[in-house]
């Protein structure tokens, strides 16, 4: 009688191998299936494309961002570097030797008054500082009395705006704090300044503290009595990943941008963002530092996608 210890062998060996390849197909299903995954987030632009679109692509980096607290405002002049010009005597204004927004210097004459206490010498009135005539109060051959006030001098490169700041958000607001703000004039710009004094006192009514913003304004464009739309940084964040907001798409309920891989290769990344702050967005999750992601022209890249997508269907 012939042993079937061999034929055993064989079956044996034969479902093994079978076995073997019923996992490895197992194990690579997932690998293709993930790939496919992969090259559906693709977009791929021909030389057709580049040549009809602008793309401009800018890196993740690191940075600060800053929640804001908005304020209505009001630009005035810097008290502080602010004088009166009056007269120390009674008499006749005789003179005045400047007109509004001119410059002068301290202990320019800028006007003389004629009183007896001088015995016919008229009265000098000068500058207490340099700075432009913002006020003339007095008219030449007018009676004026001592302490009239004749001339407002004030420098025009150093501005104050005034911030209301609601009861609630006083103490998110310290000195030494950024500030933006834009005025009416100017909607399209973002004007710069530090809190440097926190009123001491609630106003009853409004039940808003004042606030004071120190300005620079050597170009002269922004004049006292402006009104202004004021964002004060009370807290930052540093050393976030952020991105301009102008790469940021919404497809589907998701946040999305397009990371560059070539020249002509995007892919289309799903992102969890966190604070913005003027134009930039920090990034929770779904990029790396130094990832360049699509910010003009992200829009022509999503419709790319969802034609790919429609053409499938």
């Amino acid at each position: 009688m012939k042993s079937s210890f061999p034929r055993r062998f064989a079956a044996l060996a034969l479902l093994a191998a079978l076995s073997g390849c019923g996992k490895n197909e197992t194990a690579a299903q997932p690998a293709a299936e993930a790939a496919a995954k992969h090259e559906e987030n693709i977009v791929t632009l021909t030389k057709e494309n580049l040549a009809r679109i602008t793309l401009t692509t800018e890196a993740v980096a690191r940075g600060s961002l800053g929640m804001t607290l908005k304020a209505v405002g009001r630009v005035g002049e810097n008290l502080n570097k602010t004088a009166k010009v009056t007269s120390t005597l009674e008499g006749r204004l005789i003179k005045l030797n400047f007109d509004l927004n001119q410059s002068v210097k301290a202990g320019e004459v800028v006007g003389l008054v004629q009183t007896p206490e001088l015995l016919g010498k008229p009265l000098e009135l000068r500058a207490p500082i340099d700075g432009s005539i913002t006020e003339r109060k007095s008219t030449v051959g007018e009676l004026i009395d001592k302490d009239t006030e004749i001339y407002t001098i004030s420098d025009p490169a150093d501005l104050w705006v005034l911030a209301e700041i609601k009861e609630r958000d006083i103490a998110a607001v310290h000195v030494g704090q950024d500030a933006a703000f834009s005025v009416l004039a100017y909607p399209s710009e973002t004007f710069h300044g530090k809190v440097v004094l926190l009123g001491n006192r609630v106003e009853a009514e409004s039940r808003t503290l004042e606030v004071r913003i120190e300005v620079n304004n050597a170009d002269g464009r922004l004049k006292p009595g402006m009104f202004a739309d004021v964002e004060i940084a009370t807290t930052a964040l540093q050393d976030v990943l952020v991105i301009s907001d102008t790469a940021l798409q919404t497809l589907e309920d998701e946040q999305i941008v397009f990371v560059a891989l070539s020249d002509a290769k995007f892919e289309k990344r799903v992102v969890k963002t966190g604070l913005e702050q003027r134009g930039r967005v920090q990034v929770l999750d779904g990029l790396k530092e130094g990832e360049r992601v699509v910010t003009e022209g992200s829009f022509i890249l999503k419709s790319e996608l969802l034609k790919g997508e429609l053409g499938e269907e």
